[in-house]
């Protein structure tokens, strides 16, 4: 059986992570997953910021699928006022991935840009993170997933787990069958 992962935010310092370490990151994801998904949030009705939009144009030709019920890989349920969302998923190809090395790790798709970069292998969640929480993990790792984490020093192979229930199949989705 395999088991998540969680990135070590503290002593691999997954805040402010080595741009190469979130590259080598990207590389691999966009390797083995087929989709990834960003979250666009509209605070409180006064628009979208300049970042958010420059992601949201120049990943467009990607698009796959957008979604405005507020619940994602690591947020199944918020609620903050008069606030829109926009869950934009993305197919993997090479010219998106460049889109997302302008950012220098993980933890910066938070606030003022697009938010919770999570990856998808067809309608399964491989990664998710929560931008404003430093958090991430992958799911449903396998052994060469942990070793390429820790290789990286982006997790450690002893915080490996066998999830209990089946909790992150919540972060599931319902996405287009992938074209070979």
């Amino acid at each position: 059986m395999n088991k998540i992962i969680f990135f070590d935010n503290e002593s691999q310092n997954l805040g402010c992570c080595a741009e190469q370490k979130y590259h080598l990151f990207l590389d691999y994801a966009f390797s083995k997953t087929d989709y990834f998904m960003l979250v666009y949030v509209n605070y409180y009705g006064k628009g979208y910021t300049k970042s958010q939009k420059h992601f949201r144009d120049a990943l467009s030709p990607y698009k796959v699928k957008t979604r405005a019920n507020p619940s994602w890989p690591g947020t199944l349920k918020t609620a903050c006022p008069n606030t829109s969302y926009k869950i934009v998923f993305y197919k993997t190809v090479e010219e998106a991935k460049l889109v997302l090395k302008e950012v220098s790790c993980i933890s910066a798709w938070t606030r003022g840009y697009p938010e919770d970069l999570a990856f998808f292998i067809g309608n399964q969640c491989w990664f998710y993170s929560v931008g404003h929480e430093k958090i991430a993990a992958v799911i449903d790792a396998t052994e060469e997933d942990i070793d390429f984490l820790e290789s990286i020093g982006l997790a450690q192979r002893k915080n490996a787990y066998v999830p209990k229930d089946n909790y992150f199949d919540a972060y599931d989705e319902l996405l287009p069958e992938v074209k070979k």
